[in-house]
């Protein structure tokens, strides 16, 4: 049994904010909330029902929006765009949906506190800002280069009090996760930014500006800024928060401890991952692990306790909160709520993640002192305890305590929070003295899953009196649990749709039309596009910048980024281009009609292309070539053709107007595969291998110029067109045979929600469908032969080796309509991830 001891006379209660318990802060960056911005036209009452849920309430959930200032370069998922593309340029917050998404948010929480941060830097500061990425930048980047970064975030920091009316609370002037935080520059910021009296237009709140705090540096894992900081008074002086990513545990002599403890400054574990594979699916796991395991929402839990008890962080900011991104982009399947089919309204929740979340935030009162009239709970270190091992990706021994105590500032009331991410059972005596509370009872709430996977949300087991001030807790395994004393009541559950509102995307299914953009947007008020900042409708863009403008009087989606303008990568950077429509189109033509940019000049005419994929889904490197099948042709007219990103083939398109408009057609039924180019077919193709590329998205590429595309158009070619709900390999609703599975969870990052199930010779899968056929998703590291029985009728098949994502296996030309299945391994091992019905 563990002991926790609440001492009344040893509460930390006046530390500034550096003991104040904070919550939760949202990230939105690397392209992560970019489909919020089509569910937010599309589907707003779905948009508010989710806000209202992290933002609302009397307990919310999050208390922090903090945003990437963007560079229109790939930052890991994506791009953020950046509100500006040159130094004279007004700076132009619409673009992107991180700062209106601020707005929206503010709307529920007016005093939500915000952040910016960059990653990269865009085109203009690049050849200033060169020597930002070498080995001793505060040196090497000059002084003079200051003044352009600073007028950077600060008309941005402008242009969102222009349009949205708030002004930010936090700015990191540092690059992110940077390895060398630059404090020579930190502390001229500062100085810059509480001395600026010039530049600002009429009626602008400068004292609120004056008032913006630095929070420094964002380094993943690193902890020079806290070494740093202790040791020098200038930046103590300048720097109130500080913040670092991932890593849980202190520095060497534990500065970040002692910047709270000592110097009573904010910490802040500024970037945290969400859990992975829903908790709802976690408890299929054939390991045992219910709940917890590994990127759980139990472990997410223990870092929280970790955090604080090691390294005193009293906010945890997820990246991302929100998956509003389409889910083949890079590190898939980590958010609290997946919302990547606007067209519907459809979306997912981590509802496991969700009430484990909550346990930090219904039973305490979070925040900043402003934000709760000094009423925001504190921490009491004496009483916040990890035995958890790791750094990040935690594990917890048998017996190994994981505990954090609060306590309301006015000593009225206290909660104790405990995780147990192992399979046993534990106990905690909890001993309160000096506390007017100590003999008051406690209200015990626990999340769990019982031994038959049904999850326990928020349950309250027991009422228990101290008895001279010492009360015992028991927790089950994979369990968390909250005890109170305050009479909090746990926030409503946010209602999921129907999974028959999850439909794929066909805005004409009469004509064939699976999608149509000529970014005209008819059907939209006047202002729609001012307001999206020229985004264009379903697309998300992986490098580089495409936004709908007026050409020769008419709207179209035009690419911004030049080789001058070309932002100074994050890490790495391909060619821009853009992802567009649903994972589940299987068989179609997409088709691109489109003008070269003859006008700039650079580099080569091979430079100078344009680009059209089908059928992508796994796109880790945001590049045109994750689709299986891509074309491109230059403006010499130089057609290539790709197949799983290597060439094919080369050929001459004769005759080539480089100055005229130009019709691209990539065509896929099957496994065969087509391209044209104005109405001639130059490349037929049928695919042999064993790794086919059979349903996915449409990527669209150019090089960078300022290429012109008039519409986008993706048809239908075979009655077998789109795909279904798909259901997870874990999903509680398929029916395994209780023995030769092995299905585990969270540990397959190129596998559907992260998890995988392999099945040994006479395992056994039964489940229902509807349609008039279903594929199998799965990638196969062994050979293996399948027996199929549907509705009785037995068929073999030996599965593809399959890409990931991809069907290994499809069953077609079924009556439609309900069919029971069998799947039986009768060779092999086979992979499972999941099935979709083919509609």
């Amino acid at each position: 049994m563990h002991t926790l001891t609440i001492d009344g006379d040893q509460l930390q209660l006046e530390q500034n904010e550096a003991n104040t318990i904070k919550g939760f802060g949202l990230l939105s960056c690397n392209n992560t909330s970019r489909l919020l911005m089509d569910y937010k036209w599309e589907q707003p009452q779905v948009y508010q029902q989710v806000l209202q849920h992290l933002f609302g309430g009397e307990h919310p959930l999050m208390r922090m929006l903090k945003v990437e200032l963007g560079s229109d370069s790939n930052t890991s998922c994506g791009t953020e765009p950046a509100p500006k593309r040159a130094a004279d340029e007004p700076a132009d917050v619409a673009r992107g949906m991180g700062f209106q998404l601020i707005a929206d948010a503010k709307k529920i929480q007016p005093d939500l506190k915000t952040c910016m941060l960059r990653w990269a830097e865009p085109g203009f500061l690049r050849p200033s800002w060169q020597q930002v990425k070498s080995d001793d930048p505060d040196q090497k980047v000059p002084t003079a280069s200051f003044e352009g970064m600073y007028q950077y975030y600060k008309q941005t920091v402008i242009a969102a009090w222009q349009a949205y009316g708030y002004v930010f609370d936090y700015i990191d002037p540092d690059r992110n996760e940077t390895k060398h935080p630059m404090y020579r520059y930190l502390k001229w910021f500062a100085h810059r930014l509480q001395h600026d009296e010039d530049g600002f237009p009429e009626g602008f709140p400068l004292a609120k500006y004056h008032a913006i705090k630095l929070i420094t540096s964002d380094q993943n894992y690193g902890t020079d800024m806290g070494t740093a900081l202790l040791n020098d008074p200038e930046l103590q002086a300048v720097i109130p928060a500080v913040g670092y990513h991932y890593n849980t545990d202190d520095g060497p002599d534990h500065p970040f401890t002692q910047i709270a403890d000592r110097l009573h400054k904010e910490v802040w574990y500024s970037e945290g991952v969400a859990p992975v594979t829903f908790g709802t699916l976690r408890v299929q796991d054939t390991t045992g692990i219910g709940i917890g395991g590994f990127i759980s929402a139990l472990d997410i839990a223990n870092r929280l306790v970790k955090s604080y008890a090691r390294s005193r962080r009293s906010l945890y900011i997820f990246q991302p909160a929100i998956g509003g991104l389409y889910p083949g982009a890079k590190y898939p399947g980590k958010q609290l709520l997946e919302m990547d089919t606007p067209w519907s309204g459809y979306f997912q929740q981590d509802t496991v993640g969700l009430a484990v979340m909550h346990h930090f935030t219904d039973f305490t009162l979070t925040g900043w002192r402003d934000q709760t009239a000094d009423k925001n709970w504190r921490y009491v270190p004496s009483a916040t305890v990890s035995e958890v091992a790791g750094t990040e990706n935690l594990s917890q021994a048998f017996g190994a305590a994981s505990a954090m105590t609060l306590v309301a500032p006015d000593r009225t009331d206290y909660t104790v929070i405990l995780v147990n991410d192992t399979s046993a059972p534990q106990r905690y005596q909890v001993n309160v003295k000096d506390l007017p509370v100590a003999g008051k009872s406690l209200h015990v709430w626990q999340t769990w899953a019982d031994e038959k996977g049904k999850i326990h949300d928020r349950e309250k087991v027991a009422t228990l009196t101290p008895k001279e001030g010492v009360v015992t807790l028991s927790i089950a395994p994979r369990a968390i649990v909250s005890a109170t004393t305050a009479d909090f009541q746990p926030q409503a559950h946010l209602a999921s749709p129907a999974v028959s509102e999850d439909q794929p995307l066909q805005q004409d299914p009469e004509k064939y039309v699976l999608f149509h953009d000529d970014y005209a947007y008819a059907d939209m008020p006047a202002d729609y596009l001012k307001r999206r900042g020229g985004t264009p409708r379903y697309t998300t863009d992986m490098d580089g910048a495409f936004e709908v403008v007026e050409h020769a009087g008419k709207q179209v989606l035009q690419q911004q980024i030049t080789e001058q303008s070309r932002a100074l990568a994050w890490e790495t950077q391909t060619d821009p281009n853009f992802t567009a429509g649903d994972i589940r189109w299987l068989n179609y033509a997409a088709a691109l009609t489109f003008t070269f940019d003859t006008t700039t000049q650079q580099n080569t005419v091979s430079a100078n292309y344009v680009g059209l994929g089908v059928r992508s889904v796994d796109d880790f490197e945001g590049s045109l070539f994750s689709a299986p099948y891509a074309a491109t042709i230059t403006v010499g007219g130089k057609l290539r053709f790709y197949v799983r990103g290597a060439l094919q083939t080369t050929l001459d398109v004769p005759v080539f107007d480089a100055d005229a408009s130009h019709h691209l057609v990539v065509e896929a039924t099957e496994r065969h595969i087509t391209v044209q180019v104005n109405g001639k077919t130059y490349v037929t193709y049928d695919d042999p291998s064993n790794r086919p590329g059979l349903a996915g998205q449409v990527k669209v590429g150019t090089g960078y110029f300022k290429t012109v595309i008039h519409n986008l158009t993706v048809t239908s070619t075979s009655a077998t067109a789109v795909l279904g709900h798909r259901r997870d390999d874990l999903d509680a609703g398929l029916a395994f045979s209780d023995e030769h599975w092995a299905r585990i969870a969270a540990r397959f990052p190129h596998a559907w929600e992260r998890s995988q199930s392999t099945g040994s010779q006479g395992a056994t899968l039964d489940f229902d469908t509807e349609g008039t056929g279903f594929v199998l998703f799965g990638t196969q590291d062994q050979p293996s032969r399948l027996r199929i029985t549907v509705d009785g009728r037995a068929q073999e098949v030996v599965p593809l080796k399959a890409l990931a994502k991809q069907p290994n296996t499809m069953v077609t030309d079924l009556a439609a309509g309900q069919h029971h299945v069998t799947v039986t391994v009768i060779d092999g091992s086979y992979t499972f991830d999941g099935v979709a019905p083919i509609l």
